[in-house]
């Protein structure tokens, strides 16, 4: 018994088509339905914007603490950390191992196959 494919392929073929119709339509009906809020066109002027309506005891506290994180990070490298260390370390030993294995496995290879 053989059955014809194109009993099926228009209802496939038609959800399909629906379906694409939905994915290229529903982003564009939803970009249109909000209105939108008048923002800062630049980076610095956004951020102008946000400092300005920050309350000055607000800012007064950020200040300090802001200086000290910078300081602390700057005058370490990752890699005089404890986990750039560990990352050397396992880099190296990832690269050793390659180069050992890579002239070790020159061994012909013997299946049954070939």
């Amino acid at each position: 018994m053989r059955r014809r494919l194109g009993s099926r392929a228009r209802p496939i073929a038609g959800l399909l088509a629906l379906t694409f119709g939905v994915a290229v339509a529903a982003p564009v009906a939803a970009s249109e339905a909000t209105p939108e809020a008048a923002r800062p066109t630049t980076l610095a002027a956004s951020a102008n914007a946000t400092v300005a309506a920050m309350p000055i005891a607000a800012l007064a506290q950020a200040a300090p603490a802001a200086q000290a994180a910078t300081t602390t990070d700057t005058d370490k490298g990752f890699f005089k950390t404890g986990a750039g260390k560990v990352a050397i370390v396992l880099m190296l030993a990832g690269t050793s191992y390659m180069v050992y294995s890579a002239f070790k496995d020159n061994d012909p290879v013997k299946s049954q196959f070939r």
